[in-house]
Parts: structure tokens; sequence; C-alpha cells
């Protein structure tokens, strides 16, 4: 069986990726029958001349002016996992609700199978009436996570109490708030290792107007010394149809403190603090409440974190299994 996936041609994620998921995909046992090749959409029209594929695997973002393109890819059936939209996302970047769903109900009805990467998404796909339940599928984003089951568990700060965050410095990710939060809270209370890169970077440098205990650490290389450097991660997201860096964190036995959205919201459950996305004030008490816990507290926290990611990898491998085999 011959599957092409297509990226965007922009790239995805920074740490990680969903190009190197799928590259880990590709050297589990489903390479005993399934031939995996990776291009972006620009390359997508060549490859298909020479290569042809028995299924598509569509990751980019569905859009308007995507449709014609996507009618000319060629196969004998289409998947599109759905990384991008959420009822997040609809809340914060959609000013006609009716437009975007009409859009999205026109880009599912031309898949066979629809992949919904939490079950929040999945949710709000079938609660809005966006796609035809038969054709949904949830697979859980994963990767590789042995690295950060290699992460120490810690149960004590060492020094100030450390929040990590990391990710692209974007709207999206709300680290704007983070700031605004940390900055609300005593001097000397915490601090904040911010990791990333992105075009939001010297706005976010400006707004923490040199507070002494926000640090900016660029691109982050090794994620799992990052992570065994910090005593909490904090993923302030306006939207995340998923979140990896959350997982991350779980399989790092950290505890988290995430908004209550999309698919962050079920990954937090028994492990963390939600709050309100989007939220300063509700962002602060909540960074007051993780420092206050008992280290007790945030040791259970971090114990069913890494609990809840042990089969995280395993499980994904066998949900796309089980959809690729709906094609042989």
């Amino acid at each position: 069986m011959k599957v092409l996936h297509i990226l965007s041609s922009h790239g995805m994620g920074w740490t990680g990726g969903i190009r190197a998921t799928l590259a880990s995909l590709a050297q589990t046992r489903l390479a005993s029958w399934v031939e995996f090749q990776l291009v972006t959409q620009d390359q997508a029209k060549a490859t298909l001349k020479t290569w042809q594929p028995d299924l598509l695997v569509i990751h980019r973002a569905s859009s308007w002016k995507g449709i014609p393109e996507l009618l000319t890819l060629k196969a004998k059936a289409r998947i599109l996992v759905e990384h991008h939209y959420s009822a997040g996302f609809e809340q914060h970047q959609v000013p006609s609700s009716w437009r975007f769903r009409a859009m999205l109900r026109l880009n599912y009805r031309l898949m066979d199978r629809v992949v919904s990467i939490s079950q929040g998404q999945q949710q709000w796909m079938q609660s809005d009436r966006l796609v035809a339940s038969e054709k949904v599928r949830l697979i859980c984003s994963s990767r590789n996570l042995d690295p950060f089951f290699q992460v120490p568990a810690k149960a004590e700060p060492e020094g100030l109490f450390t929040l990590a965050a990391y990710g692209r410095f974007t709207h999206q990710k709300g680290f704007d708030r983070l700031i605004e939060a940390v900055q609300l809270l005593p001097i000397g209370s915490v601090q904040l290792l911010l990791g990333g890169q992105g075009p939001n970077e010297q706005n976010l440098k400006a707004l923490a107007q040199n507070h002494p205990h926000i640090h900016f650490l660029g691109k982050i290389d090794d994620v799992p010394e990052f992570l065994s450097r910090c005593d909490a991660v904090v993923i302030p997201s306006r939207w995340e149809p998923w979140g990896n860096v959350c997982l991350e964190a779980r399989a790092a036995a950290r505890p988290v403190l995430v908004s209550d959205i999309d698919g962050l919201t079920e990954q937090a459950k028994n492990c963390g603090i939600e709050f309100k996305p989007d939220s300063c004030q509700n962002l602060t008490d909540g960074i007051w409440q993780m420092i206050n816990a008992s280290p007790e507290q945030r040791q259970s926290w971090g114990q069913q974190g890494r609990l809840s990611a042990i089969h995280a990898w395993d499980d994904y491998v066998n949900a796309w299994e089980q959809v690729l085999r709906e094609f042989k």
C-alpha cells in the first residue's frame, strides 16, 4: 500500500513537528505493508506524476483557495488530518462562522475520512455538524516520547519556583498573557523560562520590560533537558487543537498549567491546573495556586501525567493502523 503525506509548504511546529512524527511512524511495524512518502504541497503534483499512491493524507489547512488544487490531486482515497481548526480557533479568529463552517463542510465532504486529533476537536466537529460522523476517526497526536520519560521527577524547587513555556512566538500561543500574568506576581516569587522563536518575539521582549525573572532562551534543541530545569509547564494558548507541548510535559512528569480549551482540557485532567483562556488574572491565580500547592500535590500531578502518557505513542500507531487498514 502506498501512502503520500502532503504537508504545508510553510512547515508545522518547531519542536518535534509533524514531519518528524510521520518519519517515526514510517519506521514502525506499519512499514512492513505500507510505503510512505512525505512531500510539501508544492511538491505534490510532481510526485504524483511518477508515483501513484493508494491514499493521500493531507495535513495542510483547509481553505476556499485550496479547493481547486485539492480536486487535481488524484488518488483512490483521501484523508484530511485536522491539525489547524478547533472551537477555540473559531472563537478567536473567525469573523464569520457561517462562511468558515461552509468552507470546512465543503473540504471535509471531499474526503473519505477526516481525522480529528483530540476528543475536544472531534466533539466540535460533530456538534456543529461539520462532517458526517461515519467519516470521522480519532487519532490523538503524539510523538516518540522515550527521551521525556528519562527526565527525573522533581518535587521541590531548587531556588525560585521555575515555570517553563515554549513554542512558536505567535498570537495563538498566548505568551503575551503569560508575561502579563507573571508581572502581576511579587518579584522573587517565580521565574519564567521562555523557549522559542517567532514573529512576535520582539513584541514579547518589549512587553517583559526587562523583568529580572523572565528569561528568553531562544530555540530549544534539547527539550527534555529544558524540562528537567523547571518545576511546572504552562501552556497559555488561546486555541490548541491538541498541544504536543502538554504531552511532552506530562511524559517528563511535570505538572501542567493549561488554558481550558480544545485538546488541552482533556490532557490536563488529574495532572495540573486549568484556567480560562486569554485571561491574565485567571492565569495569575493559576500560577499562584501552582506555587502554593504542596510538593506532594505537584509530585502527584507529575506522576499522573507521566502515567497518562506512557501508551500515547503506541495508541497513535495503533490508531493509524486501524485507519489505514480500512483502505487496504
